[in-house]
């Protein structure tokens, strides 16, 4: 058992060591429901709340040992309940102060529906042209296919009416 404990504390804290300076958002589990794939909240199956279990759970069952409790029954429940704990804690921690605050890439921040654009290469029949529009302060530029196949020239204001495997397909602007 003591082993058991050991390999847990320290597999748990390299881990740890290793999230800590090389990130770990690669390693979380989400539940798809059928819908868009934006997330509705953190996981608590989240990396940082498992490797603190892992590692409060191998701690506290070998230190338990090291003191002299007899019963090994009792110290894996006081390790398993201790790790459940300290990953909960971990957990509140996360979804509060650490993902409440995260504004980085959401999926509606590259939806284009609706988006206005001027042509800076023009769209020949059925071939692609390239719009530029600006998006949150910044200039960009996006591949463009008109919605009929017709030829729209160069400086036209266009709308993008839907995205297709990066390409939108727009039509012109009218006011």
């Amino acid at each position: 058992m003591m082993t058991l404990f050991a390999i847990c504390f320290f597999v748990g804290l390299v881990l740890t060591v290793l999230v800590t300076f090389f990130g770990g958002d690669f390693f979380e589990f989400h539940a798809d429901h059928g819908a868009a794939h934006g997330h509705g909240g953190p996981s608590f199956f989240n990396l940082s709340s498992i490797l603190a279990s892992l590692t409060v759970f191998g701690g506290i069952g070998y230190m338990l040992n090291q003191v002299g409790m007899t019963s090994s029954l009792l110290i894996l429940l006081i390790a398993i309940g201790a790790g459940l704990f300290v990953g909960w804690l971990f957990f509140l921690l996360y979804a509060k102060v650490i993902y409440k605050h995260d504004h980085s890439m959401k999926e509606s921040d590259f939806d284009l529906s609706g988006q206005l654009g001027k042509l800076s290469v023009p769209i020949n029949g059925k071939g692609t042209g390239e719009m530029m529009f600006v998006m949150h302060g910044t200039t960009r530029s996006i591949s463009v296919r008109s919605e009929n196949g017709e030829s729209i020239p160069k400086g036209t204001k266009v709308v993008v009416l839907r995205m297709n495997n990066g390409i939108a397909t727009v039509t012109r602007f009218s006011q």
